[in-house]
């Protein structure tokens, strides 16, 4: 056969090595392709590698131009390459550590970029031009099978024109508008893992937002501002050991990883940990705090304590956000509350097994005032302190201080027992006792200079810190409690004097503390006995009882008191005023919201023997008064909402679900929460407790009642029942021929059909549309002002009739919705605003 003119002929030497690079290219493309494949996991990838492969071995095989052939198999490894470099961009952007292969989001991340980038279109596109190169492939082999020339110009040809056919297939595939398909890919990648990881987080975010838990006992909650009244300077000794445990060297604290710091009441331990919590925290190291606090719902109890915890780790340390979720998850699907050791392994034991002290600091856990504890005290309790001390026990980098009284027996004794005592530290107070009159001293100097007057008179008689102190015995509650009873007019120095020589007259009876003493004797001096007239003790003596028994973390205003028990803030605001020296009270503020400063006070007031006949409450009947002030709240509430417009309804509603400040609306949350704890607590301290029986609004509960009870416990399907029946008379009021009407009927069927997903941030903007179209409603059917008003309703309708039609009846997300819904309706509210028609509801609240 004559040499092809362009080529000269190949020597069997060169043809055998050429043979031989082809047949490793193909090797080593059927390798790569299970590679490419998987990282694109795209329909047709692995056909278009096939095509490939198929044009390479079938022109091969056809013995045909071998130069021509080279330049084939090079744009052949200049477009796997592509791929691989594309394959290798996926895996770079989505490592396997953070996107687990078969992962749901990375199938999610690779199917929004592909998507993006129009991959798949591309790689179909690229299949079909392969394809049609490999049936040119396989006519060049037959035709040469049957004519068997081996270096004909036609072959050349014929193989350079697939060369370049695979270059434009390439170059179609790689770039568009100038940018490369990998640029593309990874950018289109980052933007996702951008958005899924946004996604996540507000995932997380809602389903730590599930965790039960009580706000109040966070250290720095309004509930235990009292208790954060550090005197800088002061309790030194306490805080230098609190510092060598943290440290974990000290031959005095060792490397425990439980501290308990014991003392009497009043000796300003819950003082010691927020101020402890407050440096934990600025140091990075606070994981999570909780205050005890007696008499006060959820902080008086066990039952939220590894709920609340858990959800603070989750927040503070992370590397515990994810665990803490994951767990958190999982324990929700079997209810909110459950019982303790649940609680504590789901969602405190489990997330902590993933960290180790080896490789993890330490993290800090505070718990105060533990003798506070006094639901289920007894059984509860010793539970708790073995399940928490036990989750600080090394390995686990967790570390735990704890505040108590000496007693209750059954808290000492969880302290002592065998298999936690040697991984505890315990510090009395009593152990820094020499520096405790010094720190008093001080503190009185400190509050006595904010004054002028108060200074100079202090500092005009040298003996007047040095008794108070002497007084104090080392109590800093009566040392705060006797500051505010001297200091309540601190600009009047004939009444500093005769406070401070009221409180040094009086003498210790034998058996009676000095807290009692105090407590007695400013109640006395606000409220002499020649003043307690009977009227006016019935007065003083509700009051107390009520400062014993409300039970909302941050107390009850005088407004919202004289709603649910009838007592007159002219009657009430007065005697507070004379309280403030033991009362958190803003002087003559009806929405002030008032409450006990400290426990001990609490308990005075509840003990005969202590508080005696003059100021002595009966709890019980307290509970009383406020049980039945609830079910009078409840069912006013309900009566006023059979009588009120929809409109009316839609407002109260919004208020609810805004948490708008309305002292109406704020007693009646009381009422819902409470009114069966009041009854409890009557029943519990009642000689009979049977004729106590449960009180209900009515034979059954009336739909609004009904309705706020579960929305408070997280149950959404009685709030949604009550806007379906605004919505159905909002569409029953519209004139016939309304365009409206639309928008309500599309509104009913979404309310209808997906009111089990319906949450707070659905309802909302539904209730803000609802308000407005009723504004729209009134001008309609308004007898004045009707030939100016067409216009402006004509253009209201054109404009959001079908917009906000459309958005109730398209099938979206519920987070979708709720941006559509709010958006639409912010430029509906406007337009309102704009075409002068009284607005249903202020939109920017």
């Amino acid at each position: 056969m004559p040499p092809d003119s362009d080529h000269p002929k190949t020597s069997s030497t060169t043809s055998d090595a050429l043979d031989t690079m082809l047949d490793c290219t193909v090797e080593a493309l059927e390798s790569a392709k299970d590679t490419i494949v998987d990282a694109l996991s795209l329909p047709g990838t692995g056909i278009a590698l096939d095509a490939v492969i198929g044009i390479l071995k079938k022109v091969q095989a056809a013995k045909s131009n071998r130069n021509a052939l080279k330049s084939l198999r090079e744009e052949i490894m200049l477009l796997v390459n592509m791929l691989q470099r594309l394959a290798k961009a996926v895996d770079t952007g989505l490592p396997a550590d953070k996107y687990p292969v078969d992962s749901a989001e990375r199938d999610k991340a690779k199917e929004e970029a592909f998507r993006s980038t129009r991959l798949a279109e591309r790689v179909a596109k690229l299949v079909i031009d392969l394809q049609a190169i490999c049936a040119d492939a396989d006519k060049l082999l037959k035709r040469n099978r049957v004519c068997r020339f081996v270096h004909s110009t036609g072959d050349a040809r014929a193989i350079t024109d697939m060369k370049d056919k695979i270059a434009a297939a390439r170059q179609a595939f790689q770039m568009e508008n100038g940018v490369m398909i990998e640029t593309q890919v990874t950018e289109a990648l980052s933007g996702i893992k951008r958005v899924i990881a946004m996604q996540k987080a507000e995932e997380e975010e809602r389903v730590l937002n599930s965790i039960p838990r009580a706000d109040g006992a966070l250290y720095g909650s309004a509930t235990n501002a009292m208790k954060a009244r550090f005197l800088e300077g002061t309790r030194e000794q306490i805080f230098g050991w609190l510092e060598e445990w943290v440290e974990g060297h000290a031959a005095r604290t060792g490397t425990h990883p439980i501290c308990v710091l014991v003392g009497e009441a009043g000796t300003g331990k819950s003082t010691i940990a927020s101020e402890f919590s407050k440096r934990l925290e600025e140091q990075g190291r606070l994981g999570a705090s909780f205050f005890f606090t007696r008499g006060t719902q959820d902080l008086n109890s066990p039952a939220k304590v590894f709920s609340t915890i858990a959800s603070q780790l989750a927040r503070s340390q992370s590397s515990l956000r994810v665990p803490v979720a994951d767990a958190a998850r999982e324990h929700l699907r079997r209810g909110a509350l459950q019982q303790l050791e649940q609680e504590f392994e789901d969602l405190v034991r489990r997330p902590l097994s993933t960290l180790s002290s080896s490789d993890h600091a330490p993290i800090f856990v505070i718990v105060d005032a533990l003798d506070e504890c006094t639901e289920e005290g007894p059984t509860l309790v010793p539970t708790l302190l073995r399940l928490l001390l036990s989750a600080a026990v090394p390995p686990s980098p967790l570390r735990v201080f704890l505040t108590s009284r000496p007693e209750p027996h059954y808290i000492h004794k969880s302290f002592t027992a065998p298999v936690v005592q040697p991984h505890v530290f315990t510090m009395s107070i009593q152990d820094s006792r020499r520096t405790v009159d010094d720190d008093i001293e001080r503190l009185f100097v400190d509050a006595l200079s904010k004054h002028e007057t108060s200074r100079r008179w202090y500092k005009a008689d040298s003996s007047i810190v040095q008794r108070l102190t002497w007084k104090s015995e080392g109590l800093f509650i009566y040392a705060r409690t006797a500051i505010d009873f001297i200091l309540h007019d601190p600009d009047d120095r004939l009444a500093l004097q005769e406070r401070y020589d009221i409180l040094l007259s009086t003498e210790v009876a034998a058996g009676r503390a000095p807290l009692d003493l105090l407590y007695r004797t400013i109640l006395n001096n606000v409220f002499p006995p020649e003043d307690r007239y009977q009227q006016m003790q019935d007065r003083l003596k509700r009051i107390l009882g009520y400062l014993v028994a409300v039970r909302v973390n941050e107390g009850i205003s005088p407004r919202s008191l004289e709603k649910l028990t009838g007592m007159l803030t002219a009657e009430s605001v007065p005697i507070l005023n004379k309280l403030r020296s033991v009362v958190i009270f803003e002087h003559n503020d009806l929405d002030s919201r008032f409450r006990i400063i400290h426990a001990t006070f609490r308990e005075f007031l509840g003990d005969p023997a202590r508080a005696g006949n003059d100021f002595y409450v009966n709890v019980e009947e307290a509970h009383g008064r406020l049980a039945e002030g609830c079910m009078s709240v409840m069912r006013s509430f309900a009566e006023d909402w059979q009588g009120s417009g929809a409109d009316a309804q839609a407002r109260l509603i919004l208020r609810f679900l805004t948490a708008t400040p309305d002292p109406t609306l704020s007693t009646f949350e009381y009422a819902l929460r409470f009114r069966c704890v009041h009854l409890d607590l009557q029943r519990a301290r009642s000689q009979d407790p049977d004729r106590h029986s449960w009180q209900s609004v009515g034979k059954d509960e009336p739909p609004p009642i009904a309705a706020f009870l579960s929305w408070k416990n997280r149950y959404s399907s009685h709030i949604v029942a009550l806007v379906c029946a605004i919505v159905a008379r909002l569409r029953g009021s519209l004139p016939a021929g309304s365009k409206w009407i639309d928008v309500v009927s599309s509104m009913h069927d979404t309310l209808s059909t997906r009111g089990d997903e319906v949450g707070g941030g659905y309802v909302r903007p539904i209730l803000c549309i609802i308000l407005d179209i009723q504004a729209v409603r009134n001008r309609a059917v308004s007898e004045t002002a009707q030939d100016q008003a067409t216009h402006t309703l004509a253009a209201l309708e054109y404009h959001f009739v079908a917009e906000l039609t459309n958005i109730f009846k398209r099938h979206s997300s519920h987070r979708e919705f709720c941006l559509a819904a709010s958006a639409t309706h912010s430029n509906f509210h406007k337009a309102i605003v704009a075409a002068g028609l009284t607005p249903g509801h202020p939109h920017e609240k």
